[in-house]
């Protein structure tokens, strides 16, 4: 915008630095320079009327008839160099020497008529030269003053304008003169070129040097000033280009253009001063920046104290999540989906939250699109649920949304919410993930989320998924307590089932004797040991189940392995529980496809699986027949007990083998509720595996598999503790 120090500057003149005031020759010295003085004056005018008297004494034979024609020059040469004085005394002195030695009579000063005319006329003509000498000397002395202070008011100005272009050059603001309509540079000092990259400037038009200049709307601003002459001033404007070898760029500038305006008036070019601001508008916008975080970080800070207070204070975790959603938006979101793993391994979207009221309708064709583990991997939920971790998209364009889509429905109702930013954070606690948070921004509230809103998203997730978790205990320990209260009933009414009728045959057997005091009939006295064997034993049993249940919370319970047969262990139990069917009504069929099978087990415990099996049978068998077959499978052996008995109900089915679990009434049916627990607990120790099938009202089949050939597990499975052999 302005020419370098060696530069033409504008008037076309050489640069003023280049003529400096010694430079100038000062005015040659003429007859009325002030250095001469008077006397010299009088001196010079002295030896003019003696130069002229010798050459007229020389000359007059030649020039008798012009005595004045010498003395006329002297006069002349005496005013011109000394003014009136010199003058008016070469005059005297001519008048004296003329009339004494070339008028007649010569050598006398005898008054003529004729000599005083001519004497007359020569004073009169000298005085008159004198006096034109003096005026000319004056005239020449004004001159000359005039001619010195002009050369001084000449040297002034250049080293103004010397100053000035200085000034101008090195000044700490860009300055730039075009002229013209076309606005060419005749002026760019060093900060404006320092800014353009050090680009050739001069003499070429802006659009010439800044072609990124027309589509920012700059030149449309210089040609409104030249056109309409009226100031421009802009503040802040951002100003991008690319100099020269250099990578692209940005300034901010506060702008002023003026037009300037040749002698006439008329505008013919414009002066521009810019006024760099980059540093303080990045400050400003940092400053801003600082703000807007530190309002994000406060309303971050916020959200997740009221949610905390909130996920405290209920067990309703379901109910907790939609009102922790409804606390993100709209405070740092639009939307907010939560979705809840379900026991099937599906997810059920629980809360659809949006900021905008007529958005209803788009949520609920939101909230039908369930989030699908088996779907897209882009999806951001499905990607979170898959890695296990939050994950920020900061831009969801279109080409992103129709990639992550589970379907082209699904695509249309992202396109629809217009979301822009998104967060998707997993409800992860203990390696369970319990659902996924997701919340995103759309171009209404053009929020654009960072790595702090993704930590937040985590924060709130991990708060999220540790109150469900700590709900889901709670309710778990409130089972366990009802549970442990059921059971403590059941048990007291278990172990005080075999006492009563104990208690009552020792009774009648105290009354025998009473009866008989020489000796009791044999019969009578084996009836009732009978009856307390019977009693004794099922107390035994449940005293045993008892001690087993807590060997195994202790994790003492031990197994002593040992070769042993799976049909004759079978075989046996059945034989001692076929008087137990009997009394119930049942009968005992067994089906054994392989003879010999061998296994390393502990054949106690084997065999209190098979009793507990076979007992379960006969208790829940409703008298019905009950099958129990044996077979052999690629290196397993498989047990299965089978009754026709009442069934069990779907609902029951996924908690009957835990501890204290019935799937009936303990008022219908005895028993702790442990023997299923205990036989699975035993079966996994053993390195095999139980399940059950059942219909409600069709009965119920056991399937136990054992490996002949493993070595048993050491870990019940279940959190229980371990099993040592």
């Amino acid at each position: 915008m302005v020419p370098r120090p060696h530069e033409t500057p504008t008037d076309g003149h050489p640069a003023p630095e280049s003529v400096p005031p010694s430079a100038v020759p000062p005015l040659a010295s003429g007859p009325l320079s002030p250095r001469y003085t008077r006397a010299s004056a009088y001196a010079v005018g002295l030896l003019s009327f003696l130069a002229a008297f010798g050459s007229q004494r020389l000359l007059w034979p030649y020039m008798a008839s012009s005595p004045f024609l010498l003395f006329f020059a002297a006069v002349m040469f005496s005013g011109w160099w000394g003014g009136w004085g010199p003058g008016l005394f070469t005059t005297a002195l001519s008048l004296v020497a003329t009339d004494y030695f070339f008028l007649a009579p010569l050598r006398s000063f005898e008054p003529r008529a004729w000599n005083f005319i001519m004497l007359s006329l020569f004073a009169l003509v000298s005085v008159l030269m004198t006096k034109l000498n003096v005026m000319l000397r004056d005239a020449n002395q004004a001159r000359a003053e005039l001619l010195e202070r002009e050369r001084e008011a000449r040297t002034a100005a250049e080293l103004e304008r010397a100053r000035l272009h200085a000034l101008f050059m090195n000044a700490p603001v860009h300055i730039v003169f075009t002229r013209g309509p076309n606005h060419v540079y005749a002026f760019s000092n060093a900060m404006n070129d320092a800014l353009l990259g050090r680009r050739p400037t001069i003499g070429k038009p802006v659009q010439e040097v800044l072609p990124e200049a027309e589509p920012q709307g700059f030149i449309t601003a210089l040609d409104a000033v030249y056109t309409t002459g009226e100031p421009f001033i802009g503040h802040a404007m951002p100003v991008r280009f690319t100099p020269p070898g250099g990578p692209p760029r940005e300034a901010f500038v506060n702008l002023v253009y003026q037009p300037t305006r040749d002698e006439q008036g008329r505008i013919d070019g414009l002066a521009g001063f810019g006024f760099e601001v980059t540093d303080l508008v990045h400050a400003r916008q940092r400053a801003e920046s600082l703000a807007t975080e530190l309002k994000h970080t406060e309303a971050r800070a916020r959200v997740l104290a009221e949610s905390s207070a909130l996920l405290a204070t209920s067990l309703d975790y379901e109910a907790t999540l939609r009102n922790t959603a409804k606390l993100v938006v709209p405070t740092l979101a639009d939307w907010c989906f939560v979705d809840l793993a379900e026991p099937d391994g599906g997810f059920r979207r629980v809360e659809v939250t949006h900021a905008r009221p007529e958005d209803a309708a788009l949520a609920l064709e939101v909230q039908r699109h369930q989030l699908l583990p088996g779907g897209n991997r882009r999806h951001p939920p499905t990607e979170a649920l898959l890695r296990g971790e939050a994950i920020l998209v900061d831009a969801m364009t279109p080409e992103r949304i129709q990639a992550s889509a589970h379907s082209a429905e699904h695509a249309r109702a992202m396109e629809a919410t217009g979301m822009v930013s998104l967060i998707s954070a997993p409800l992860v606690v203990r390696g369970r993930t319990l659902g996924v948070l997701t919340f995103f921004s759309t171009a209404h509230s053009g929020r654009r989320y960072t790595e702090a809103d993704l930590t937040f998203g985590r924060e709130l997730a991990h708060r999220a998924a540790l109150s469900m978790e700590n709900a889901r205990l709670y309710r778990e320990a409130q089972e366990a307590i009802r549970l442990r209260d059921e059971f403590l009933s059941i048990a007291s009414h278990e172990l005080k089932t075999p006492l009563t009728p104990l208690s009552l045959k020792l009774q009648a057997l105290a009354r025998e004797l009473a009866r008989h005091p020489d000796a009791v009939p044999r019969t009578v006295v084996e009836k009732y040991v009978d009856v307390g064997s019977r009693q004794v034993k099922k107390l035994s049993e449940l005293v045993g189940d008892l001690l087993d249940v807590s060997r195994i919370t202790a994790g003492r319970l031990t197994l002593e392995l040992e070769d042993v047969e799976l049909v004759p262990l079978v075989r046996e139990v059945m034989a001692r529980y076929e008087s137990h069917a009997a009394r119930a009504g049942s009968t005992l069929h067994f089906e054994c496809a392989e003879a010999h099978l061998t296994g390393r087990w502990d054949r106690l415990r084997l065999e209190q699986v098979i009793t507990n099996l076979v007992d379960n049978a006969v208790k829940y068998g409703s008298g019905r027949p009950i099958h129990v077959r044996v077979e052999g499978s690629h290196g397993c052996a498989r047990l299965t007990v089978r009754d026709e008995g009442i069934g069990i109900a779907p609902e029951h089915l996924p908690r009957l083998f835990g501890r204290f679990e019935r799937a009936v009434s303990e008022r219908h049916y005895g028993g702790l509720g442990l023997g299923l627990y205990i036989t699975r607990t035993l079966v996994e120790a053993l390195g095999g595996k139980v399940r059950v099938e059942s219909e409600h009202g069709r009965g119920s089949t056991f399937t136990v598999e054992l490996p002949v050939d493993a070595t048993p597990t050491q870990s019940t499975g279940d959190g229980a503790p371990t099993l040592t052999t």
